[in-house]
């Protein structure tokens, strides 16, 4: 018998579940190092002119009007100084055709735009997209304790409450926190738990 064959159902959603937080892992870390290939700067300098040398990012989980087997990571919110970030991600046109359907038709309902005055299509940035995601909670920005939660239960019931707003997409905490969003007692404690591995 494979290995694979004796694990029971509770150690197949184990495993699953590690696989989808090392997927999510790995395009963390694509989108990070193309930032620094493309020398993208935290905002924000201190008094003698240097910068932040963090690396601490916060994904930016697309959440789809389907279940997906791996969560896609539209964007890094890069954190800088005095509560400033910087999103680095996929604008509109990067992104697959069905995706971009979808947020096409959210982009239309907030007024934006979907084709130039010379009828080509509109590739917002990717802070526009995000930004729209984030108000109709299609989007997660992804907090330490919301990785805990998806490993206790499950990837998709994170979605979902977030999608029902039993759950916050966290928007408003990142965008007036930044990196200091790890300094209230849940969030340092899940940090430092997910740390430690």
């Amino acid at each position: 018998m494979s290995r694979e064959s004796l694990k029971s159902n509770g150690d197949k959603r184990i495993d699953f579940e590690i696989n989808i937080e090392q997927s999510v892992q790995a395009q963390i870390t694509h989108l990070s190092s193309q930032s620094e290939h493309q020398e993208i700067k935290r905002p924000g300098t201190f008094p003698d002119g240097r910068r932040t040398n963090s690396k601490l990012v916060y994904p930016i989980i697309y959440i789809g009007e389907q279940e997906s087997s791996s969560p896609l990571v539209l964007a890094n919110v890069m954190t800088g100084l005095c509560g400033r970030s910087v999103i680095f991600g996929y604008s509109l046109l990067e992104l697959n055709i069905d995706i971009q359907r979808e947020i096409t038709k959210l982009l239309e309902f907030e007024g934006f735009p979907s084709k130039s005055s010379l009828g080509k299509p509109m590739d917002w940035e990717a802070k526009t997209v995000v930004d729209v995601l984030l108000e109709h909670k299609k989007a997660l920005i992804l907090l330490p304790n919301d990785v805990l939660f998806a490993r206790e239960m499950g990837w998709n019931r994170l979605i979902e409450d977030v999608r029902t707003g039993a759950r916050s997409t966290n928007r408003a905490v990142v965008n007036k926190l930044g990196r200091m969003v790890v300094t209230s007692e849940k969030q340092r404690s899940a940090y430092k738990q997910i740390s430690n591995e």
